[in-house]
């Protein structure tokens, strides 16, 4: 799959996961038609290694941000507000909410996200968005803190078609959908993929997570994209070429960077 050029919307090649064969991952993803690589920072470090890789590989863009699970050690945040304001990231993320781990305590979570919430809206940039059972606080969040003729994706979305709905509904974002929704059991994530308005789904792998099958309990890797773009197709009843397509051009309204 060569044409049109996939856009992987969310990954983490910055890690020891890919420190041995990055050259290699790189090449398979363009072999399968993947030609661009947005990666998502967590906190200071990866964010800074996401704009250090983005000069060495013209396929990856960075997006800088705090991860919830790293909330606690975001500090003032100085070093975002300069990153943030760079030309070469694309994006504010990846921020947001996990109430699944609640690795940084749920008031200091919805503190920092809403400061990055701000952040994207002063530099007028597009915004990462993790949600993990969090649903009512990030919906209370989007309505203090975003406006709805801005750009944001909630990545690797797995709910139900009802709150996918809803989230486009009111505030017009974009949904992500990974290596889930090849998993048999994912039926709500299948039934959600299948009707959620197609101009607002674009494609991620969160790598090195969400493996999609046939791959699951192994690294994961942009290539693997493609995996999840014909699960896609065969669940909307349309050609791969037509979800390829539709979903590139949706990546490229919502970062317009690429």
């Amino acid at each position: 799959m060569s044409d049109p050029v996939l856009v992987d919307t969310h990954a983490h090649l910055d890690g020891a996961e890919y420190s041995a064969d990055l050259d290699a991952v790189l090449a398979r993803a363009a072999a399968v038609g993947v030609g661009v690589i947005v990666c998502a920072g967590q906190d200071e470090a990866t964010s800074r290694a996401t704009l250090e890789l983005a000069a060495r590989h013209k396929v990856v863009l960075p997006s800088v941000g705090v991860h919830p699970h790293l909330a606690s050690s975001a500090g003032d945040m100085g070093w975002l507000t300069g990153l943030a304001r760079d030309a070469r990231v694309v994006a504010i993320g990846e921020c947001g909410l996990d109430y699944h781990y609640d690795f940084s305590p749920r008031d200091v979570q919805r503190d920092v996200f809403a400061r990055q919430l701000e952040l994207a809206g002063e530099v007028s940039k597009p915004v990462i968005i993790h949600c993990r059972e969090s649903e009512d606080d990030l919906v209370e969040h989007l309505r203090r803190y975003y406006a709805r003729d801005r750009r944001a994706v909630v990545h690797c979305f797995t709910g139900a078609y009802d709150f996918g709905k809803a989230l486009v509904d009111e505030f017009d974002v974009y949904l992500g959908i990974g290596g889930a929704v090849t998993f048999k059991k994912a039926e709500a994530l299948h039934d959600a993929a299948a009707r959620l308005p197609l101009e607002r789904i674009v494609l991620e792998t969160d790598c090195p997570y969400m493996t999609p099958a046939p791959h699951r309990g192994k690294r994961n890797e942009p290539a693997h994209l493609a995996l999840t773009c014909t699960r896609l197709a065969e669940l909307r009843g349309l050609p791969v070429e037509s979800i390829a397509r539709t979903t590139t051009e949706n990546a490229r309204r919502l970062f317009p960077g690429l």
